[in-house]
């Protein structure tokens, strides 16, 4: 009996994961891997899987802290100028200031989280559409950007703090990988726990399923929903000082067009344009899935103006493929 009852538990954890979001990205993912190392072998070299996974962090990231907001049915399209204006920011707050790195991080942090806050209270109590009010945000974000650091660029001497592991993170890679990615790991592994292991997690979803059952069941929607903004905007800004601490520079145009593509790897990743669905691991997946897909092309010789064609067909595929999905269940 007991190896009867084993046999059913896999069998059913099989299915359920051949049949999630994550596992409808991973085919395709690994088949341009397969296809694209078929043809060109040292497609998936480790200079190259470094180098993919050096730039990848920054995107995830911010893709992460945009998927809280679609979970609950809404987007925010000012993610990637946040993430520079907490950049440099920090970079400032070091180099400018003399402040100790923790508190510039948490300055920033704040900062952010102000911006979310903005965010929040224009979409959710103001009833403001969120594509026009965090696009009013992005272009109020990047001008800002400009105008507290008009000459371009400052660096950051992180030298200063050369006996504390802050001083080595953007100089000694770990296990052959760059800083960004660790921190990437980390942040994702967090974001995991609390999404799918915890009440709240299950809460931010059912939010985003059906705001009226989810607020019959007790569950205070707005609340949720302005901490999705919160978080989404703090998470830009964690990128913005990865990014900082990573190339040890503060630099405007660091963000410009990110947002776009971290929604595509989201909505590629499974997370709903309609709320209630979405994982780490799918936006994760997604995010690498777009990253690798226009790595291919320029593996093969292709017009590197392709690249952006690339977001936008397998963001249009995934979509597509999810309304097929969810029509053949209203049918069932």
């Amino acid at each position: 009996m007991k190896v009867q009852e084993n046999t059913v538990k896999r069998n059913n954890i099989f299915k359920t994961f051949v049949s999630s979001s994550e596992f409808r990205v991973l085919v395709p993912l690994l088949a341009i891997i397969l296809i694209t190392t078929a043809f060109k072998p040292t497609f998936m070299s480790v200079t190259n899987f470094v180098s993919l996974y050096t730039t990848i962090p920054f995107i995830a990231i911010i893709a992460l802290g945009a998927s809280f907001t679609l979970m609950t049915g809404n987007v925010d399209i000012s993610t990637g100028r946040v993430a520079g204006l907490g950049g440099i920011m920090v970079a400032l707050f070091i180099s400018v200031n003399g402040m100790p790195w923790y508190v510039a991080m948490v300055l920033s942090l704040l900062v952010c989280a102000v911006i979310g806050i903005v965010n929040g209270i224009m979409v959710v109590k103001l009833n403001v559409p969120d594509f026009v009010a965090t696009m009013a945000t992005l272009n109020i974000c990047g001008a800002v950007r400009y105008l507290i650091l008009p000459k371009g660029i400052i660096d950051i001497d992180l030298k200063q703090y050369e006996n504390l592991w802050i001083g080595d993170l953007s100089s000694k890679p770990l296990l052959g990988m760059p800083f960004q990615f660790w921190a990437m790991v980390v942040i994702f592994i967090i974001a995991y726990i609390v999404i799918k292991k915890t009440k709240w997690g299950k809460r931010l979803l059912a939010c985003g399923d059906n705001r009226e059952v989810a607020a019959m069941s007790g569950i205070k929607v707005t609340k949720m929903r302005m901490v999705s903004y919160i978080i989404c905007a703090v998470l830009a800004g964690v990128c913005g000082i990865v990014t900082t601490i990573a190339y040890n520079i503060g630099y405007p145009a660091i963000g410009d067009g990110w947002e776009f593509k971290a929604i595509a790897g989201c909505v590629v990743g499974g997370v709903s344009l309609a709320g209630g669905k979405g994982s780490p691991i799918g936006v994760f997946l997604g995010v690498s899935l777009v990253f690798i897909a226009e790595n291919a092309i320029i593996f093969f010789g292709l017009p590197t103006v392709l690249k952006s064609a690339v977001q936008g067909v397998v963001m249009a595929a995934a979509v597509m493929y999810e309304t097929i999905l969810e029509r053949k269940k209203i049918k069932a």
